[in-house]
Formats: C-alpha cells, sequence, structure tokens
C-alpha cells in the first residue's frame, strides 16, 4: 500500500524523467505532471469585480436550494442581467427526467456565443454555499476572464443524501444548456466547462464521467473541461485503509451516501468518479496539494485512470496543505484559466 510520501516522491520522480514539463507554460494541452509550491493568498479574492454583475438565486428546480448565481463578463449587454424566461409549459425549471428539458432540446440551439462554466461549492457535501466570499470571488474571476459563470446550490446531507447533490448538479446543468439559457447569457452550447472544489469536485468529476448516461446527454460530449481541486475520487474502502481519509471524515462521507458503513454500500461506489471513467469523459485539470486531508493518492489514482481511458489530464500537485479553492493563487488561478481557455476555446 502506497503511502502519501512514496506517492509524491514516485510523482516528482515522473517529473524529473519527462523533463519537469515546464510549469510555466500557459496552455495546458494533452498530458501534463507539475509540483508547484503555493502562495497563501487565495488571489481571486484579493481582487475587485467593478464591472462584473452577478444575477443572484435563479431557480433552477423547485426546492430552495436549487438555486443558482450568474456571474456575467465585463462585455454583456444589458439585457442579459435578466432571469430567463420560463420555457413553453410556463414551468420556471427543467423536469431532469426528460419533460421540459426534452421539449426544449428539440429546439434550435444558438451556434455561437460565450464560453461559460458551472461552478460547484465544496463543504463535505453537508455545509457551504454558493454566496461565500471566496465561491463568490472565484464566479466573479472567472466571469472576468471572460467565462459566463454559473455558481450553484445543491441540496446537501444528511438530510439529503447521495445522490440528490448530484441530481441537483445534473439539472442545473441541464439549466445551462436549455435554449432559453443559452440564448438570455449568450453561452455558446459548445464550450462548456465544470470547476468544483473539494465536494464540488467530487460532484463536477461524477458529472463529467455520467454525463453520457444522462437523458439530457445530446450530440456527443456536452462537457468540454473539467476543473477538480481536491474531489475525492473513491468513497469506497479504500478510503478507510491507513493512508486513507481520517475517521471524522468517514463519517461525513456515511452521511452523504445514507450508509451506517462503508460495508454492504452501493452509493460507495455510485458515488466515485473513478469506477465510472470512460472514453467519452472530457478532459480535466486536476489540482490537489500534497499534504492535505483528502490524500493525494485520491487524485493521483483518479489521473491514472483517466489516461488509461485516453482521456487528456492536466494534473498539478501543490506543495503544502491547501485545500479546493485554497490552492488558487495567482500562478494556479492562471494555470485554471489557461486550460479553461485552451479546451473552450
Amino acid at each position: 500500500m502506497r503511502s502519501g510520501r512514496r506517492t509524491l516522491l514516485a510523482l516528482l520522480a515522473a517529473v524529473v524523467v519527462t523533463g519537469a514539463l515546464g510549469s510555466c507554460s500557459s496552455t495546458p494541452a494533452g498530458d501534463r505532471d507539475d509540483v508547484v509550491t503555493a502562495d497563501p493568498v487565495i488571489y481571486p479574492l484579493s481582487l475587485r469585480y467593478p464591472g462584473i454583475e452577478v444575477v443572484a438565486d435563479v431557480p433552477y428546480g423547485r426546492e430552495p436550494l436549487q438555486r443558482l448565481d450568474v456571474c456575467l463578463p465585463p462585455d454583456s449587454a444589458p439585457d442579459t442581467t435578466a432571469t430567463p424566461a420560463p420555457t413553453r409549459s410556463g414551468a420556471a425549471t427543467d423536469d431532469p427526467t426528460g419533460g421540459t428539458a426534452a421539449r426544449d432540446r428539440q429546439d434550435p440551439r444558438p451556434g455561437d456565443g460565450r464560453p461559460a462554466v458551472m461552478l460547484v461549492h465544496g463543504g463535505s457535501w453537508s455545509h457551504g454555499d454558493k454566496a461565500t466570499a471566496a465561491y463568490r470571488a472565484v464566479c466573479q474571476y472567472l466571469a472576468s476572464e471572460g467565462f459566463v459563470t454559473v455558481n450553484i446550490d445543491y441540496r446537501l446531507a444528511p438530510t439529503d443524501p447521495f445522490p440528490a447533490g448530484l441530481d441537483d448538479a445534473r439539472r442545473a446543468l441541464d439549466w445551462v444548456f436549455r435554449p432559453t439559457t443559452l440564448q438570455t447569457y449568450d453561452i455558446d452550447p459548445d464550450r462548456v466547462g465544470l470547476f468544483g472544489g473539494s465536494a464540488g469536485g467530487n460532484l463536477v468529476a461524477m458529472l463529467a464521467v455520467t454525463d453520457h448516461e444522462s437523458a439530457a446527454w445530446a450530440d456527443g460530449d456536452r462537457i468540454r473541461a473539467v476543473v477538480d481541486l481536491s474531489g475525492p475520487t473513491d468513497l469506497t474502502t479504500r478510503s478507510t485503509e491507513p493512508d486513507g481519509v481520517s475517521a471524522s471524515f468517514q463519517r461525513k462521507q456515511l452521511l452523504y451516501l445514507g450508509c451506517r458503513s462503508y460495508e454492504g454500500c452501493p452509493a460507495a461506489q455510485a458515488a466515485s468518479p473513478g469506477a465510472h471513467v470512460t472514453h467519452d469523459t472530457a478532459p480535466f485539470f486536476v489540482g490537489h496539494s500534497t499534504d492535505e486531508f483528502i490524500p493525494l493518492w485520491e487524485s493521483q489514482e483518479f489521473v491514472a485512470t483517466l489516461r488509461e481511458h485516453d482521456v487528456p489530464v492536466t494534473f498539478v500537485a501543490v506543495e503544502g496543505t491547501a485545500h479546493s479553492i485554497a490552492q488558487l493563487d495567482r500562478a494556479m488561478s492562471e494555470r485554471v484559466v489557461a486550460f479553461l481557455r485552451d479546451r473552450l476555446r
């Protein structure tokens, strides 16, 4: 069984053998590994966003937590600050089982527009909020870089265990692809990516590896790029081994899974992105710190599985303990934006 130290050494050795792969490149493409250090300042929080409009608390479902914010790039037209019109059925939201969403997909979709990113917050699947200062800043930062950014809330455990949060994330993604949404916010449906941190990283990874199974999946791969920072990728008994997550985090995982123990818990496999990767999975940017509470091996093994299926991956190991979006110093923020621009161009 590999320890976190041995896996880090292995990663360092791999980078040396491949010629260190130049961590200063501005346009990551294809397979890539970097080991970097991080500044303690979360770069998006250090900036001001005077030209960024935020359309707050737009419903994408009927539940109180099925709400999202839209952060608009500075070149947005004045009418894009509106909430999209209801669908033809008069409902304010889409039916994830294929009702309104299925009817909408029969309508012509815009053929151009701007790239978009759906942002999913973390919080151990049990807390967190799209409107916290850090996630609002990330939303505004991505918008300032030209991405229409959709920042979502979703139902939380233990009140709503798996798959409620994943179902909500998929419903929100379906909302993004509604013709009325695409038209209102000038989104190019062929340039949509995902960004999640921690539990949000798990959810966007799950969306990406299972999107081809969704009733709303049409015309090939909808998701073009995925940014996953510190997302748990193996929620099975593997995470309970000596090099796994702490006992306290195991309890949080079980609350999310809706299980008393990992034994006899089918949700553990169902909620693990590494178990569902296919050749249709979109390219990934994976960031993970070397000494944080989600073990480094989770991302390393997930990256290996992606590559086994010929999925392009940019993998950045950040030295230290920074978890999730705390990794986003200026250099890391610019790496993420470069990846999204490359994949959503």
